[in-house]
C-alpha cells in the first residue's frame, strides 16, 4: 500500500555532533581552506564560542604544537592575526575540520568515539595517541587536506 506524501511532514533537528552527508563531502573535496560562506558574517571568537569542539580543542593548553601546525593549513584564528575576516575564515575552517574528523567511522579508530563533541586521542600532556581523531588531526596539520579525502564516515 503506498502512503502519499502529505505536507504534514516535520523535518527532525540534525543531533548536536552529527555531520551531514553532503558537508562531509564537502570537506572531501576541499584541497585548500575557503572561508565562510557568503553572508556568514560571524567574527571568529563568535564562531569559537558556538562550537563545542572548537572550543575544547584550544582550551587544552598542551597541544599548542599541534595548534601551530594546525595555522599553517587553516590559517590564524588567534588575536595575533590583525585581519578579523581572516581569524574567523580560519577559524571556521577549522570548525569544519573538527566536526569531520569527529564523525569519522569510530570503528576504524581505536582511541576514539565518533560524533561526541571532541577531538578523542589528546592526553593530558600533549601526546597523540595512534589510531585517533588527534592522530588524523595531526597528519592534517602536517599533510593538508588530502589526508580527508578517503577517511569512513
Amino acid at each position: 500500500m503506498n502512503m502519499p506524501i502529505t505536507s504534514n511532514w516535520i523535518q527532525l533537528p540534525v543531533p548536536p555532533h552529527y555531520m551531514r552527508a553532503i558537508e562531509q563531502q564537502h570537506v572531501r573535496e576541499m584541497s585548500a581552506p575557503m572561508g565562510r560562506p557568503d553572508g556568514d558574517h560571524r567574527s571568529a571568537e563568535r564562531i569559537i564560542e558556538h562550537s563545542p569542539i572548537l572550543k575544547r580543542l584550544l582550551e587544552n593548553r598542551n597541544n599548542y604544537l599541534l595548534l601551530d601546525e594546525l595555522k599553517m593549513q587553516v590559517g590564524d584564528w588567534s588575536a595575533a592575526n590583525p585581519d578579523s575576516d581572516a581569524r574567523a575564515n580560519a577559524a571556521y575552517d577549522l570548525d569544519k575540520v573538527l566536526r569531520f574528523l569527529d564523525n569519522v567511522d569510530d570503528r576504524t579508530l581505536h582511541a576514539s568515539h565518533s560524533r561526541n563533541g571532541m577531538i578523542d586521542g589528546l592526553s593530558s600532556d600533549g601526546r597523540v595517541l595512534d589510531h585517533s581523531e588527534a592522530s588524523l588531526l595531526q597528519a592534517f596539520s602536517r599533510k593538508g587536506y588530502e589526508v580527508l579525502r578517503h577517511l569512513p564516515t
